[in-house]
């Protein structure tokens, strides 16, 4: 049905679904169940540490062989004194 998407064609994916990146709770087990259902799974990494966002990652790659991604924020907040 999407197989001549742009999109899908682009990513690798076979429906034009991108999970939102939801700071904690798109982790990888979700990120990972997204893509493999067939949709974009994102990692959404928030504030978290870079040691725990490399072990989602990790998880991920270790339970999905189809494209994800990871939201990262750029975003700086400004520290109140």
């Amino acid at each position: 049905m999407f197989e001549n998407n742009a999109i899908c064609k682009l990513l690798n994916i076979k429906y034009p679904i991108f999970q939102g990146g939801m700071a904690w709770i798109g982790t990888a087990e979700l990120a990972s169940a997204v893509s493999n259902a067939g949709g974009l799974g994102i990692i959404g990494a928030g504030h978290m540490p870079p040691e725990i966002l490399r072990a989602e990652i990790q998880k991920c790659k270790g339970w999905t062989d189809k494209p994800f991604g990871v939201n990262v924020m750029l975003m700086k907040w400004a520290k109140e004194d």
